[in-house]
């Protein structure tokens, strides 16, 4: 009886990939919808959408952060893991702090008064739109095995898009350093074009985690 206990103990134990990799993709979603919600924030004028978007990129973030927990739960439960548990991790640490940074400019946003001008932060929060897509595409190629070269090709266009972003940021702080007078404005949208930054640069460091786990397990 003894033996069976432990033997079922073990199986307990045993890696159940699946909820790992649903968990990461769900991940990803919430990364994506944080995005859509943010371009909602950024290009409507109607408050009852701002409000409606503001609330939905809130619940977004809480949501991540409860799909990490479990991760980090399930991780130290666990003996054996699909990939790496370090590697785990790290992805589903980059996937919640996308929600957590764009909740933060949103908050801050708030706080300034600032409102979008004509190319300006809608040229960052599109880059992010088109990440959140590649992001998506690329967590479930890596959970759902359809190959590594889906993973690859979506590392690959959340490079370029990473790229595109630090040439983004160029182009509005010259602008905004030549254009901007008034010292509070040119401070505080400085701020927030540097936080976006980070949001681009965090999908580049996903998929930096997901290309170290192909070339692990190719």
């Amino acid at each position: 009886m003894s033996k069976i206990k432990s033997w079922l103990k073990f199986f307990r134990l045993m890696p159940r990939e699946e909820i790992f990799f649903t968990l990461l993709r769900s991940l990803a979603v919430q990364a994506q919808e944080s995005a859509t919600h943010l371009k909602t924030l950024i290009e409507t004028q109607e408050p009852q959408a701002r409000q409606y978007a503001r609330a939905a990129m809130a619940e977004s973030r809480a949501k991540a952060k409860s799909l990490s927990i479990e991760i980090t739960q399930r991780l130290s439960q666990t003996f054996i893991t699909p990939f790496d548990r370090e590697d785990i991790e790290d992805l589903a640490s980059d996937l919640y702090r996308i929600p957590k940074l764009i909740d933060r400019v949103c908050d801050r946003l708030a706080l300034s008064g600032l409102e979008p001008r004509a190319d300006d932060f809608a040229r960052q929060v599109d880059l992010i739109v088109q990440e959140a897509a590649a992001m998506k595409a690329m967590v479930r190629a890596l959970t759902t095995g359809s190959g590594n070269s889906e993973i690859i090709k979506n590392v690959n266009i959340l490079r370029d898009l990473e790229h595109e972003g630090d040439r983004v940021l160029n182009d509005l702080l010259e602008k905004l350093f030549r254009e901007t007078h008034e010292v509070r404005d040119l401070i505080l949208r400085k701020d927030i074009y540097d936080m976006l930054e980070k949001v681009i640069d965090r999908y580049r460091d996903a998929a930096g985690v997901a290309l170290q786990i192909v070339l692990k397990h190719s």
